[in-house]
C-alpha cells in the first residue's frame, strides 16, 4: 500500500497549530543561541506528544521520505530516521512523532552514503512502536525494509 506522509497523521492532528503557535518566536530567536535552544525544547515536547494513526500498525506500506542515518559504515546505511523533508533532525528540529519512522533494513539491503541526500522510498511492515534516538523521536517503526531511490509515479 502506497502512503504519504499525511496518512501517518490522525485526521484530528495539525501540526500546523504547534508551528503558528511558535511562528513569532521563531522568527526573532537566532539559531544557536540559549533563546533558540530552549523555544525548540517546548516545541519538540508538544511534537514528541503527537498522535499516531494505530489503524497502520502492521501495514505493509511503502512510503517516500528522506533518511537522518543512525547506524553507518563507510559503506552503507542500515539504520535511520524516515522523516517528510531533507534535513530534519540535523539542520532543524525534527518533525513530529508522527512524522518520524525508525527503520532498520534487511541485512545486505544498506543505503550507499552517497545517496543519502536524496529521497527514497521504503517498504516493508509498519509498526506503532514508538522510540527514541540520538536524532529524534519516532512514532512508527519498520523492521527488514528494503527501499529504492524515489522516482515520482
Amino acid at each position: 500500500q502506497e502512503l504519504f506522509w499525511d496518512a501517518l497523521v490522525p485526521a484530528d492532528y495539525t501540526p500546523e497549530a504547534i508551528m503558528a503557535k511558535y511562528a513569532d518566536e521563531l522568527a526573532q530567536i537566532v539559531d544557536g543561541s540559549p533563546e533558540a535552544s530552549e523555544l525548540y525544547a517546548r516545541m519538540q515536547a508538544e511534537f514528541n506528544n503527537a498522535p499516531i494513526n494505530e489503524a497502520l500498525d502492521g501495514a505493509f506500506i511503502k512510503l517516500p521520505g528522506f533518511i537522518a542515518p543512525l547506524e553507518f559504515t563507510d559503506n552503507e546505511i542500515t539504520e535511520f530516521l524516515l522523516v517528510p523533508y531533507f534535513g530534519a533532525c540535523i539542520h532543524v528540529p525534527p518533525p513530529p512523532i508522527n512524522q518520524t519512522v525508525l527503520v532498520r533494513l534487511q541485512p545486505g539491503f544498506g543505503i550507499n552514503p552517497a545517496d543519502a541526500y536524496y529521497p527514497i522510498w521504503v517498504m516493508g511492515q509498519i509498526t506503532t512502536e514508538k522510540s527514541t534516538t540520538e536524532l529524534a523521536s519516532a512514532g512508527y517503526t519498520m523492521q527488514d525494509a528494503i527501499y529504492e531511490l524515489y522516482e515520482p509515479e
